[in-house]
């Protein structure tokens, strides 16, 4: 099922341009940004032909960790190279984050490798945009001050 990036909503998405940031938004969050095109998705529980499920490599961590030492970058470097917070590259290379399907994607591209594997038919697999302990910028309440 397709998910809102913004709010999490699941539903048919646009592809929006908000703050310099290409995401795939509900209707009501393309309000946000700059609409690319209109739905480019839109779930259907039916599926004419069996695509081939996607997952991101299970050996994940000590794939980034090699590709940095292989390069010989320190992780500041390697997060400035990759476009992310060094923050975030630890926590891959540690294995407490794994990327989404898509991130992992446009970091093989980047690195020249694969990042991701195939779903093998019987493999039990749950993929889930969205963990207990994690939110979307819909779920921030903004509490403003009355003035007197």
């Amino acid at each position: 099922m397709a998910v809102c990036e913004m709010c999490g909503r699941e539903g048919s998405l646009i592809l929006t341009d908000v703050e310099g940031v290409e995401l795939k938004v509900c209707p009501t969050c393309s309000k946000y940004g700059k609409v690319h095109k209109k739905p480019s998705y839109t779930p259907s529980s039916k599926s004419t032909t069996a695509r081939p499920e996607w997952k991101v490599r299970s050996n994940f961590a000590q794939t980034i960790q090699e590709e940095r030492t292989k390069r010989d970058m320190n992780h500041k470097q390697f997060a400035s190279f990759l476009n992310e917070r060094e923050s975030v590259i630890s926590k891959w290379e540690s294995g407490n984050l794994k990327p989404r399907l898509d991130v992992a994607r446009k970091l093989g591209k980047q690195l020249g490798i694969s990042m991701t594997e195939k779903i093998e038919s019987g493999e039990a697999y749950v993929s889930s945009s969205k963990k207990a302990d994690e939110f979307t910028l819909g779920d921030i309440k903004i509490k403003t001050r009355k003035k007197h």
